[in-house]
């Protein structure tokens, strides 16, 4: 017969799988999502590689391809709860953003010189977003790890993550302004779009093999962690906003008048 603990650790087990395969799904499908429209649609529509990733929406083979792919990671991204308030605010916000990438298409013939257009205002924000979140949010889970020094080289990952995040559209952007329709050349939109989306992937493998490492879902469901306070007068700050508290600390938690009063108020 099985315990009252045995099956809360595998609830435990079952919700911080969830949280992996969510992030371990956005980076494989951003990942398989280049290389599926390169290939598919040169085997399936016999042509080479079009002028951007945008414009296998006009493929008669990838169109419901691209467009899948986009929607499953914009919805995964809304499921995704993050650390923070702000850090779940910018990812349901990306995840909109997603699907309109979607849903609105670029213009068919790959002319440059129009301006962006509303698809391609769209897959900026949907970087801008992802890049705040990988800047500024990324970081607040570092104080869980044990090494300062692989906490300081993380942030440093992330931050250069999302500044590319940031780039990289920005650059496919004047690169299809710039080239001429039909050059060969316009083919670099395709692979700087791709390296976009391959530093996105980048983000969410990277930001699951930290989480995994210190078990951070784990505590936040145990009430473990709390925000870090604010470190003595002339000692630097480790990376990271949140810090794990002491066994003692959780009972003096579940045993507090408040406590009670929420328990009491719940059931």
């Amino acid at each position: 017969m099985r315990t009252k603990g045995a099956d809360a650790d595998d609830l435990q087990k079952h919700i911080s799988g969830t949280y992996f395969s969510l992030r371990l799904g956005m980076g494989l499908l951003a990942m398989a999502l280049p290389l599926a429209l390169w290939v598919g649609g040169w085997i399936g529509d016999g042509k080479g590689l079009r002028c951007s990733m945008s414009a296998y929406y006009f493929s008669p083979t990838m169109r419901d391809k691209f467009v899948g792919l986009l929607c499953a990671i914009g919805l995964f991204l809304y499921l995704y709860k993050g650390f923070s308030r702000q850090e779940n605010w910018a990812l349901n916000i990306a995840g909109a953003f997603a699907v309109l990438i979607a849903l609105v298409p670029t213009s068919s013939d790959c002319e440059g010189g129009k301006g962006i257009g509303a698809h391609g205002v769209f897959a900026i924000l949907f970087f801008i977003a992802i890049a705040y979140v990988s800047i500024f949010r990324a970081a607040d889970t570092l104080s869980l790890i044990k090494d300062p020094q692989k906490a300081d080289r993380l942030r440093k990952l992330y931050r250069l993550l999302g500044m590319l995040m940031v780039v990289s559209p920005l650059a496919a952007v004047i690169l299809a302004e710039s080239l001429q329709p039909g050059s060969p050349g316009r083919s670099r939109v395709f692979f700087v779009e791709t390296f976009a989306v391959l530093t996105f992937a980048a983000y969410w493998l990277v930001k699951s093999g930290e989480l995994s490492a210190t078990d951070a879902e784990k505590l936040a469901l145990e009430r473990k962690l709390k925000p870090a306070s604010p470190p003595p007068a002339g000692v630097e700050r480790r990376p990271g906003k949140l810090v794990q508290i002491a066994a003692d600390d959780v009972l003096r938690l579940d045993s507090s008048p408040i406590a009670g009063d929420r328990k009491s108020t719940s059931g």
